[in-house]
């Protein structure tokens, strides 16, 4: 069996592959699941010192993280396209009357908490690159497919079909928090392409364009990411042997995991009965109902300070910016500082609540101190963020952690579904209700 035993400076790290005894001791290794299998007639023996593991992690990171977060990017850019189409007039062109916008983000979130535990088990039977990236493909089409509707029906329908294609899954703080930071980025090219989209002259309506072009990007990254992405280290065809075996080992000697295709009832079991899971899934639930509504309304937020639509669009970059600098600087504390992730979270909900205060309490004259509590209201997502790296560094089992991540989504769900629901049209522009929440 693979023994893997540290230095008591902590710098050398050792491991001797047994073949003959690998099949028949799988105790130590069970929550690496098919890590053992890979390891299997890979090496005889392995040495290697953490130097040469940090130089294998550098390199996967250099070529999986720009895939992550690209995707990720795109995914907040199809979700959240329908916000710059309001913004351009999709509202009154398909008739939306009362709360019917409100519910256009809703119902993508109800979308969302259905597809999620059908697509994390799908990913847990399939090759997960290969499904993730027809999953992305069928995101561009659900979105061209949205330039065809011109009602409240035909838009709901195409919101509900692209949160379902958008479930499923989500390591380690700082690249938790790198990735989650790729929204930002979003808000940033969504900004540009919005402002862009208001000078553009043609046939057919203004806001088609954000599905038109958001859509097709979305298709082309689909087919990229299906022919980059690896399912696991072993299939990275980038890595050596030697670094596909470290990848492994260092996976096994943090309980992690990589893959299986076998469901285990008793990680089922333990996921219900530890109290983590449902502290988590409280926080979640109460961190993103202000992200619901705020994210659904964004643009038409910074409109209704009184700026035009296209100082809207703009004026909504910063928010990006600052979103990617706080998930960096907060991602690298949480992994230098051991302890301080909690703190940051806390650090993050006061920061996000002095924001809705600001725009709350300051009359409608103040235009530039409420596009300031907006900036600061970017706060949750820190919270939110690191909440999700404690679940990636803290559980292990394949199985256990598809449960943590449904659950944990489907609270995230259901906090974006109520929060569109606190911002009543009747209470347009100010959204009192909204941001008491």
């Amino acid at each position: 069996m693979s023994q893997i035993t540290k230095s008591a400076a902590g710098r050398n790290v050792q491991s001797s592959i047994d073949p003959s005894t690998t099949r028949h001791d799988e105790k130590k290794f069970e929550d690496t699941d098919v890590g053992v299998t890979v390891l299997n007639g890979m090496v005889d023996e392995l040495n290697y010192d953490n130097s040469e593991a940090r130089k294998v992690v550098w390199k996967i990171d250099l070529f999986l993280l720009p895939l992550l977060a690209v995707t990720y990017m795109i995914q907040f850019l199809d979700k959240s396209c329908v916000s710059y189409a309001a913004l351009w007039g999709m509202r009154t062109d398909a008739h939306l009357v009362g709360d019917q916008y409100s519910w256009l983000t809703t119902v993508f979130y109800l979308g969302y908490m259905a597809g999620e535990l059908p697509c994390n088990i799908l990913f847990q039977r399939f090759d997960i690159a290969r499904t993730c990236g027809i999953f992305i493909t069928l995101w561009g089409v659900v979105l061209l497919c949205m330039t065809a509707a011109n009602n409240f029906a035909g838009l709901l329908t195409a919101r509900l079909f692209l949160g379902i294609l958008e479930a499923g899954r989500d390591e380690q703080p700082l690249r938790t928090c790198i990735w989650f930071s790729m929204n930002g980025m979003a808000n940033i090219l969504g900004g540009l392409i919005g402002y862009a989209i208001g000078y553009i002259n043609a046939a057919i309506p203004a806001w088609k364009f954000p599905f038109v072009i958001f859509g097709s990007l979305t298709i082309v990254w689909g087919v990229i990411f299906t022919l980059l992405t690896p399912s696991n280290p072993t299939k990275a065809r980038w890595l050596t042997q030697r670094e596909k075996a470290i990848a492994v080992l260092r996976l096994a000697e943090n309980e992690t995991g990589i893959d299986t295709k076998v469901w285990k009832w008793e990680q089922v079991k333990e996921a219900f009965v530890d109290p983590r899971f449902w502290l988590m899934n409280l926080l979640t639930l109460a961190n993103t109902i202000p992200n619901g509504g705020v994210s659904a309304f964004a643009p038409l937020i910074v409109n209704s300070f009184g700026f035009t639509k296209f100082q809207s669009t703009l004026l909504g970059m910063p928010s990006g910016a600052s979103q990617v600098l706080s998930l960096w600087i907060s991602g690298y504390l949480a992994m230098k500082i051991k302890g301080i992730r909690h703190f940051l979270m806390i650090g993050g909900l006061l920061v996000a609540l002095l924001g809705a205060s600001l725009i709350y309490a300051l009359p409608d004259s103040n235009r530039v101190g409420r596009l300031l509590g907006y900036y600061l209201l970017i706060g949750f997502s820190t919270t939110f963020v690191l909440s999700i790296s404690l679940v990636q560094s803290n559980v292990a089992g394949r199985t256990k952690k598809t449960i943590y991540n449904t659950a944990f989504f489907v609270s995230y769900c259901v906090g974006n579904l109520i929060g569109p629901q606190l911002f009543f049209a009747r209470e347009a522009p100010r959204y009192k209700s909204g941001f008491e929440s």
